[in-house]
């Protein structure tokens, strides 16, 4: 059965995920060859691109998924790869009030941003609302799904990021769940 997956993999091009024994993290890519002991995956990093090759005993396969939540995001990257540019990152290390300006620009341009707070942690979002003392975040999880929404005191934030590689991948999985902004807008005018 399993050898059959990985044949079905093969043949029509479908990314794999396969745990390997005594592997700790998964491989993930595209079956290039296999034979009744062994495979080689083209392996893909997580925005899709190629990483190298690697021939594998199929004995020493422990698990092999063809079509999970995370292989359909990342065909969606796949397919979106062109939208990815490497050099948009914008970070800016400021507290709190400082960063007003650049909350508003943000707000208004319906941009997901990281805010960072101290001890390493971080919150990615589109900002619906702020004022001199809180800011209030629409959280969006890695996957591009809505987590909830969020009321940060502002003057926990130390900094921000935007249009870096993550967040870009976070909008395009977050339109393609909810439609881009200006399908958003379409809809909003439709219905008024």
């Amino acid at each position: 059965m399993l050898q059959k997956l990985l044949i079905d993999a093969y043949k029509h091009k479908k990314i794999a995920d396969i745990n390997m024994y005594g592997e700790e993290d998964s491989i993930i890519g595209y079956i290039t060859h296999i034979d009744k002991e062994f495979f080689t995956i083209e392996e893909i990093d997580k925005f899709g691109n190629a990483i190298g090759s690697t021939t594998y005993a199929i004995a020493k396969i422990a698990n092999l998924s063809l079509d999970n939540w995370y292989l359909r995001s990342l065909q969606i990257i796949i397919c979106n790869r062109d939208k990815l540019n490497e050099e948009k990152r914008i970070t800016i290390h400021k507290d709190g009030k400082e960063l007003l300006p650049e909350i508003e620009y943000l707000k208004v341009n319906e941009i997901i941003v990281m805010l960072f707070f101290e001890e390493d942690q971080y919150e990615l979002g589109f900002i619906l609302d702020y004022d001199e003392n809180f800011i209030l975040l629409k959280d969006v999880g890695q996957d591009g799904c809505v987590l909830g929404i969020t009321c940060y005191q502002l003057n926990e934030v130390v900094g921000l990021r935007y249009n870096g590689l993550g967040e870009q991948k976070t909008r395009i999985l977050y339109d393609s769940k909810n439609g881009s902004p200006a399908d958003r807008k379409s809809t909003r005018l439709n219905s008024s």
